[in-house]
């Protein structure tokens, strides 16, 4: 028996037929032809492979620096974010004074000067007692009828501690981006004088203030007219050494000029530099009066009293005094009072009330010819 009797007999157990049955083959067996030219395409066998995707397993937390530090930052991220935006809002606020401040300055081309007597105390370089000459000034030129004030341009803002004046953050800087009026800065220092420090300023607020003097050569000018002041006051300005465009603003300001000196070396090489500095100045229709102080003069030792006769021949008329060396006025910073109020005269302070008479006599000298004049 074949296998299709098998079939057979099987399809006849159920009553069915097996006529209707197709045996397959492993081979495809087609029923109608191919088209010409075409071949038959082997079908290729796809083996589903099974999803081999583990299990999913929690490792243990651990400690990842990066992670930590983005942790940080991100903690700290809106404490920054308001640090950066109050330093904009400062360098904003201090830009939008600036502008203000050089708008009201350039409002006139030639400002009018102040009818009060201003003295530029000036040195081409530090360590020769220049803020204690000017608190000495300050103290001792006094004209009848008037008040003398003296005002620091220097950062370094010592003149204040010279007349014992109550600290104060505010000054000329601050008042200069603000637009404000300096006399209402004026502190009460010994000696019935007022003092206006320079004050405290951040490094944009300097520099703010730096280009607005660039763009105004007569900044000074105005904010001293804008003070108010009569002919019989007198401005002492602290100038700082190094700073040739707060000198040039001082030069520009000043009736009065005085360099301070040492008779040393140091002084006398940079003498031509200071000379050439004043020389444009001086060769003005209406130049400052220049004159030179000799300080801290030491006549204990020789080379000292060679280099005040070599200055001495050098500068002639033009100097208008010698302070000798003093001990007094050295250690009168430290203890707090001002020197020249000391009922005991030291030789210091004797020869800077010497050399006050002289400058105030020379200031009433010079009102007579300005009134004879107009």
């Amino acid at each position: 028996m074949n296998r299709t009797d098998d079939v057979a007999n099987l399809f006849r157990q159920f009553g069915a037929s097996s006529e209707g049955y197709l045996e397959m083959d492993n081979s495809l067996d087609y029923q109608e032809s191919l088209p010409a030219g075409k071949s038959p395409v082997a079908l290729h066998s796809v083996t589903l492979q099974p999803n081999l995707e583990s299990p999913r397993t929690e490792l243990p937390a651990q400690a990842d620096p990066a992670l930590s530090l983005v942790a940080k930052r991100t903690a700290s991220g809106p404490l920054a974010s308001l640090l950066a935006e109050a330093a904009t809002a400062r360098q904003i606020q201090a830009l939008a004074r600036n502008n203000e401040a050089l708008v009201q300055s350039m409002g006139k081309d030639q400002p009018s000067r102040t009818p009060a007597h201003v003295i530029a105390v000036i040195s081409a370089k530090g360590g020769v007692g220049k803020s204690t000459l000017s608190a000495a000034l300050a103290s001792l030129v006094r004209i009848p009828g008037g008040q003398t004030l003296a005002i620091d341009l220097d950062p370094q803002d010592a003149l204040q501690h010279h007349l014992n004046a109550s600290p104060d953050i505010a000054g000329s800087g601050e008042a200069s981006l603000c637009a404000e009026n300096w006399r209402a800065l004026l502190l009460s220092g010994s000696a019935d004088t007022q003092v206006l420090p320079y004050g405290s300023l951040q490094p944009d607020e300097r520099h703010a203030l730096q280009r607005f003097q660039e763009n105004d050569t007569n900044w000074l000018v105005r904010q001293i007219a804008r003070m108010q002041l009569n002919a019989r006051d007198v401005v002492i300005l602290d100038v700082p050494c190094g700073d040739l465009q707060m000198l040039q603003q001082a030069l520009n300001a000043a009736d009065q000029v005085l360099a301070v000196l040492t008779a040393d070396a140091a002084c006398y090489l940079t003498l031509d530099q200071l000379q050439g500095w004043l020389a444009p100045v001086l060769a003005r229709p209406q130049p400052p009066v220049c004159h030179y102080v000799i300080n801290q003069f030491d006549a204990s030792r020789t080379f000292s009293c060679d280099m005040h006769d070599v200055l001495k021949r050098r500068l002639g008329k033009r100097l208008l005094g010698v302070i000798r060396k003093d001990d007094a006025l050295a250690e009168a910073l430290a203890y707090g009072h001002n020197p020249v109020q000391v009922p005991s005269a030291s030789p210091g302070t004797q020869d800077l009330r010497v050399m006050s008479h002289v400058l105030v006599a020379r200031l009433l000298a010079q009102e007579v010819e300005e009134t004879q004049l107009s």
